[in-house]
């Protein structure tokens, strides 16, 4: 399930994220360290937390083991940052076995729903579907959205266990959007769009992948970008609006924004002609695209192709060449 991998990839880095937003001043830090040595088991995180965020590789190790430490006396925090450390390799070998014992252990304590939304990613990925639709399962009981998302997936494609039943699949992920979620708005808008559902709604697709392009996703600007440029399945066309969606979602390094802006160049949609930018912008796009998602791609280039010379396309290869790893990695909200 593509989309699990991304929410756990999404989890690990609001763990790193954590991690370094800490910084205490000496004096602080000195006090943490009395206190943590003494037992304290929130000094014990804070410490730990201060020191992960440090670059020095033996402090990262040396944050570890205060979780540890601190886990060790019924913190559910210690446990959960100590899983999560695990996880991310973060100041140890990345051991997802201890990383999911830990994390276990956590929202047994604490019952954290967001947290349990996350372990039940992470037993998905390693292939523990039904102790992981068991997580997702009192997540979405509990609010957590993602914890709604997993669930909706499950329903919607018949894995982890539940039989396919596509519109608990829909209601599940219509709560989890409403709650703001902009990566369930996102998968929301996209089933509108593609029929997911049984049936097609653009307009409430559109309204969807807006709604997720103002909570911050990249990848709903790149997407909204590309219908309301060219029109696809129903959605009424827009170009002026697509145009500047797509440029929103180059900012943020998005593959569809890319894509987008390109056949907009291409198509003189919204834009000016131009086919050596349309060229260029669909090629960046197809080095970003490692699931094979741009079956169009060919034949706007080839349109574009058309209406350039041999120097212009060698010359536009090679542009194409050395921006390349600058948007190796795709935006992933």
């Amino acid at each position: 399930m593509v989309r699990a991998a991304q929410l756990l990839a999404f989890a690990l880095s609001l763990f790193i994220m954590a991690a370094q937003a800490f910084a205490p001043q000496d004096a602080q830090r000195a006090d943490l360290q009395r206190r943590a040595e003494a037992g304290d088991a929130q000094a014990q995180v804070t410490l730990g937390r201060a020191l992960q965020g440090d670059a020095k590789p033996e402090n990262k190790t040396a944050g570890v083991e205060w979780y540890r430490k601190a886990a060790v006396q019924g913190s559910a925090e210690g446990a959960w940052l100590l899983g999560s450390a695990y996880m991310a390799g973060a100041g140890m070998a990345r051991d997802v076995p201890n990383a999911i014992e830990w994390m276990r252990k956590s929202v047994t304590l604490d019952h954290n729903p967001d947290h349990m939304a996350v372990l039940a990613v992470a037993l998905l990925a390693t292939g523990s579907a039904p102790e992981a639709l068991k997580w997702a399962q009192e997540a979405a009981d509990k609010g957590a959205p993602k914890g709604m998302e997993l669930v909706a997936m499950a329903h919607l494609s018949g894995e982890m266990g539940l039989p396919k039943d596509i519109a608990a699949g829909e209601q599940w992920l219509l709560k989890a959007a409403q709650k703001g979620d902009p990566d369930a708005q996102l998968s929301l808008g996209q089933f509108y769009v593609s029929g997911m559902f049984g049936r097609q709604d653009p307009a409430a697709a559109v309204r969807w992948l807006q709604a997720a392009v103002d909570g911050g996703s990249a990848r709903a600007a790149g997407t909204l970008a590309y219908f309301l440029i060219t029109g696809k399945d129903g959605v009424p066309v827009d170009a002026a609006r697509g145009v500047t969606l797509a440029r929103k979602a180059i900012a943020s390094n998005d593959m569809l924004g890319h894509y987008a802006m390109g056949v907009a160049y291409v198509t003189g949609s919204g834009v000016a002609e131009n086919p050596a930018e349309g060229w260029y912008q669909i090629s960046l796009a197809q080095r970003m695209d490692s699931q094979q998602q741009l079956k169009t791609a060919g034949d706007y280039l080839a349109k574009a192709a058309a209406k350039l010379s041999t120097t212009q396309l060698t010359a536009l290869k090679a542009r194409v060449d050395a921006d390349a790893a600058k948007v190796a990695t795709p935006s992933g909200t």
